[in-house]
């Protein structure tokens, strides 16, 4: 299933009017090449999916063409093998669609956005510190205004595990580096970042802070206000408007 899905991804191609909505929402266009976001086109991939799992959606069974027009996000692990992609709709005034497809591999990987070569290369020099979203235009707003040394990747959703946490402890520097969680302004995010006492037992579920730092990673809060999510504040104020929402 991976050759068949790398090889669809490798005759996409990333249409003028995508490329153009991707970067209206935020994303820089070295950063759309370098994560390799195109748009899905059933008519120029050879052969079927060998496995109808990769269309499914809600539990119904979809035909090969439902992903048809809309951007392929490739989801990799650090070393860089495919496992797995996220497809949405696109355009203005468009429903907002999303579906989701993981490899089996995806289940003992952390799942980012953003993991590319680059991504890791930064990571490793020591240096960079990780800056970690909900969403991939959180993500590709957050790279206008974070340092070029430093690292910018989304979990797809408020969805912070035990693997990511794994993946910083093992990856950054427990000194020199740090995690920057950025999970959006509701209270979702807010619980998922910082935790949340459960009424019936009066116990604390553990959010991201608390996980990253049982693994001995050094971690932040990095609260900001003007709107629910970065993606949103860069749209409403550009890019010295997020930087003042961070006080950057």
């Amino acid at each position: 299933m991976r050759n068949w899905l790398t090889n669809a991804l490798s005759t996409l191609t990333m249409p003028e009017d995508a490329e153009g909505w991707c970067m209206g929402r935020g994303i820089l266009e070295s950063r759309i090449a370098d994560i390799g976001i195109k748009v899905w086109d059933s008519s120029l991939i050879a052969g079927s999916a060998p496995e109808t799992e990769l269309f499914k959606m809600h539990g119904r069974s979809l035909k090969a063409d439902t992903w048809d027009g809309r951007i392929v996000i490739p989801l990799y692990s650090p070393r860089q093998k495919l496992i797995g992609v996220e497809a949405r709709s696109y355009g203005q005034g468009v429903a907002k669609q999303l579906s989701q497809y993981l490899l089996p591999e995806a289940k003992w990987n952390p799942v980012f956005v953003g993991l590319t070569k680059t991504a890791m290369h930064k990571l490793w020099s020591g240096k960079a510190n990780l800056w970690i979203t909900e969403g991939v235009f959180d993500m590709g707003s957050m790279e206008h205004i974070i340092p070029e040394t430093d690292v910018a990747l989304a979990t797809l959703r408020a969805r912070f595990s035990d693997r990511h946490a794994s993946f910083c402890q093992r990856v950054l520097d427990p000194v020199f580096q740090q995690v920057n969680m950025v999970y959006d302004n509701d209270q979702t995010g807010r619980e998922q970042t910082l935790g949340k006492i459960i009424e019936a037992t009066g116990k604390k579920q553990w959010g991201a802070l608390d996980t990253l730092t049982r693994v001995g990673v050094k971690c932040q809060d990095r609260p900001y206000r003007g709107g629910k999510d970065p993606g949103e504040i860069w749209e409403k104020t550009g890019t010295d408007g997020l930087r003042k929402a961070f006080k950057l």
